[in-house]
């Protein structure tokens, strides 16, 4: 029997992804601490959303949009929290501020400037609007490859086809991935990349979205720059 998911489920779904492997590279300007020697506050941008690869059935154009944008909030807030639960600790401190996101949300509002606008605007305008030193801007590309069904599918086969000793299939260890998942984190400041982290790995569908996506911002936030030890 053919069930309909609802919207809310389907955030639910497309959000289903956890790191199996993952590749990792840092840049940081060679003169950062001459570069953020003013900087008092930094604000950070609602993630842009990528979504590629093979996309759900009986789905329309604006319910993806939709849960782009919901994920985009949820990046953005999950990163703020992330930073600043690696910077405020016995060891280290923060030497700028973070402006609140419901401020930066409210200031883009107030200067027509939609969430979509800010994943494409121009880094030095966007830091004069919400009247900080530099952006922190956020990007998530999902290849998708199978539903989320079918990668469960995928891993129910390995558990029964796997078996013991010679009677084992060769399955690959990779075959229930739904999504390549690429995120790259930048901090600009006067449209000039100061610091910028990159991850890129495959994933399935059997953990929870908040775990997920609190791992991934996790990652950017320990490695995070502006922070002193004590």
């Amino acid at each position: 029997m053919k069930k309909n998911l609802s919207l809310n489920t389907w955030i639910f779904i497309v959000s289903y992804f956890i790191f199996i492997s993952c590749s990792h590279k840092n840049y940081s300007s060679g003169y950062f601490e001459q570069q953020t020697a003013g900087h008092k506050i930094i604000a950070i941008l609602p993630a842009e959303m990528i979504f590629t690869g093979i996309q759900p059935k009986n789905i329309t154009s604006q319910q993806i949009d939709s849960i782009e944008e919901s994920e985009s909030k949820i990046f953005q807030a999950s990163l703020q929290n992330s930073i600043l639960h690696y910077a405020n600790t016995r060891r280290y401190y923060m030497t700028v501020s973070i402006q609140d996101i419901n401020t930066t949300l409210n200031l883009m509002e107030q200067h027509n400037v939609s969430l979509r606008d800010s994943w494409k605007m121009n880094a030095k305008d966007l830091c004069k609007i919400l009247n900080v030193d530099a952006v922190v801007r956020l990007t998530i590309v999902k290849q998708r490859y199978m539903s989320d069904y079918a990668s469960y599918g995928v891993n129910v086969a390995e558990k029964i086809l796997g078996g013991v000793g010679r009677s084992r299939l060769p399955i690959p260890s990779n075959a229930g991935k739904t999504n390549d998942i690429s995120v790259t984190c930048n901090l600009l400041s006067e449209n000039i990349t100061l610091w910028n982290d990159y991850y890129k790995g495959i994933s399935d569908w059997n953990t929870p979205p908040n775990i997920v996506i609190g791992n991934i911002t996790d990652r950017f936030g320990e490695r995070f720059p502006y922070k002193k030890r004590r």
